[in-house]
């Protein structure tokens, strides 16, 4: 039967290479680390679990572990910020030291990529969950989903639709060379956009949950509606790529007197911010109905 020491002993090269960061003053071995930080601290935290998140079954431990963080830090380039540090809270079943050693690939392959340090975390045994707290610091200013204003310009910033295919390959033909398998198992945060949007954009979501669900949130908190325009919106599938979820990109919206250049295929402008309490989504220039906005973990 495997230890609890075992498993901790798997995760010493993670916590030497974040003890390299000029930030942390004291990582993780201690009851609590010590981050040396600068003003106005930006906080995330995603539970990923299994058989809601991700399919053990179907998946290794390199990329639920990857996944999970990832998904966390995308909260953090939603509110115009760049992550500085985070921490996991694991719970699983497993036996095999083989399984932790995977799941540490993943967590080593976020450190590298994002040059950020793990600094603590904790772990017991129960079915497979990951808890994903995330710092950051802003780029600029804040972003918010409460500050959109009438008359803005809705933007995303890539494709939707892609991780949703991706699972359905998974499911069909197991893990292989596929854009979308690599789009649902290894999402990229959008921090150069982030950076990009963040001095001009008035409000801003990630779409973890479909666009319609999630652009909801700002319309409700900002007290207006939208117009979207199916026509502009970059899908993989079908219409439904619009309340699938899982796709990680940006969504924002600017005042149309702001400048903002950028290359075809960079970002998309996909509707008006209105004065309303509705979406209304165009398909051909004729309004339609959507039954099903996006994802809810809390509804079968």
């Amino acid at each position: 039967m495997i230890t609890e020491q075992e498993i901790l002993e798997s995760l010493k090269i993670l916590i030497k290479k974040s003890s390299e960061f000029s930030n942390v003053l004291l990582g993780s071995g201690d009851d609590a680390a010590i981050i040396k930080t600068k003003e106005e601290l930006v906080h995330s935290l995603d539970i990923s679990v299994e058989g809601v998140h991700f399919l053990e079954e179907l998946i290794p431990a390199e990329y639920i572990s990857y996944r999970s963080i990832a998904i966390a830090l995308s909260d953090i380039a939603a509110m115009g910020a760049y992550p500085s540090f985070f921490s996991i809270g694991l719970t699983s079943n497993n036996e095999d030291i083989n399984w932790y050693t995977s799941f540490n690939r993943g967590v080593e392959r976020i450190i590298d990529e994002y040059q950020i340090p793990l600094v603590g975390g904790d772990i017991t045994k129960e079915r497979t969950n990951i808890s994903v707290s995330v710092f950051g610091h802003l780029f600029n200013k804040n972003l918010k989903r409460s500050t959109a204003q009438v008359n803005d310009d809705i933007y995303i910033t890539g494709q939707l639709g892609l991780a949703k295919k991706g699972l359905i390959e998974i499911k069909e033909n197991g893990i292989c060379n596929s854009p979308f398998i690599d789009a649902y198992l290894t999402p990229k945060v959008q921090f150069k956009k982030s950076k990009e949007i963040s001095p001009i954009a008035n409000a801003c979501i990630d779409i973890s949950d479909g666009l319609l669900n999630d652009l909801g949130h700002i319309c409700k908190q900002s007290g207006v509606g939208a117009n979207i325009y199916i026509d502009d919106i970059p899908i993989t599938t079908d219409i439904m790529d619009l309340t699938y979820g899982d796709d990680y990109e940006l969504c924002f919206t600017i005042s149309k007197d702001k400048s903002f250049k950028y290359a075809e295929g960079e970002y998309f402008k996909i509707g008006t911010i209105i004065d309303s309490n509705e979406i209304n989504i165009f398909d051909k220039g004729k309004p339609i109905e959507m039954k099903t906005r996006g994802w809810d973990p809390f509804k079968k």
